[in-house]
């Protein structure tokens, strides 16, 4: 049985989160496991944080989590949801986690994208970068529906990617969508950027069918906003790489991009 995680901070967008991976992990007869994690403040003396308040901290956690498993069975009783609460940093405390039990299908985080909780968003963007399995943002507000097309936001930079064509090939697949792959370029078309798909990414995307497609002197924000909204796109997938627009997407000073892209959600894939 695959295994969904989801991560919360008690909010109402990780709710709304929450409620999606309960949603997606009965439609493909997964497992859900919640997580929490939070880190207690560096201290700059000599004095340690007193016992009571670490247990009080803990305890309250704690029950903010059965609260909310308990919120969930009852929307999902046929769903198996387990709720944890782990001491230390987020993205260390999944590693840890999945070391110790089993690699997810999909981790689904909250993606507020408003700028008003930048601490959440950097980790969803941290998580995006360097958790090796596939994660999933939900903006606010998003509601889960049947996944039917999927789109790939790609700049045709093939080497290294071989985990994450392999991952977005069994993504669709388990969700029985439809593929497109969509390489928006800036430049005029020229014999340093063909719209060439290799031979080893079209055999491993090949049981998917992917339908590529490949524009020219666009922007490349632009060119992804229509796309999605001609071709009713469900999900749409990038692999983040460093100095990249991706990471642009996710930055206070971006935030009219951010508001046109994130309506729906956003999956990233772990480049090798």
């Amino acid at each position: 049985m695959p295994l969904i995680i989801t991560a919360t901070d008690f909010s109402a967008i990780a709710e709304n989160a929450a409620n999606y991976a309960c949603r997606l992990a009965i439609a493909q007869n997964a497992q859900l496991t919640i997580i929490h994690s939070f880190v207690f403040p560096v201290m700059f003396s000599d004095i340690p944080l007193p016992a009571n308040l670490i247990n009080d901290t803990e305890d309250d956690l704690d029950m903010q989590m059965k609260k909310l498993v308990t919120r969930l069975k009852t929307a999902y009783p046929t769903l198996n949801i387990q709720g944890i609460v782990i001491d230390g940093d987020l993205i260390k405390s999944l590693e840890e986690y999945v070391k110790n039990n089993s690699e997810p299908w999909l981790v689904v985080l909250g993606n507020s994208n408003t700028g008003e909780n930048n601490n959440w968003e950097s980790i969803v963007l941290a998580a995006f970068k360097h958790l090796k399995y596939p994660v999933l943002a939900i903006p606010p507000g998003v509601t889960y529906k049947q996944v039917k097309k999927i789109c790939l936001a790609f700049d045709n930079k093939h080497e290294g990617n071989d985990i994450a064509f392999t991952q977005l090939r069994d993504i669709t697949l388990a969700l029985n969508a439809e593929l497109q792959i969509l390489n928006a370029q800036e430049d005029v078309l020229n014999r340093d950027n063909l719209p060439i798909t290799d031979e080893l990414a079209q055999q491993i995307l090949a049981p998917a069918n992917p339908h590529f497609h490949t524009i020219y002197e666009v922007n490349i924000n632009s060119a992804i906003e229509d796309f999605i909204s001609k071709n009713e796109i469900d999900w749409l997938v990038m692999i983040p790489r460093k100095y990249s627009f991706f990471e642009g997407l996710f930055h206070k000073s971006h935030s009219k991009a951010m508001a046109h892209h994130t309506h729906i959600p956003i999956v990233a894939l772990h480049e090798m």
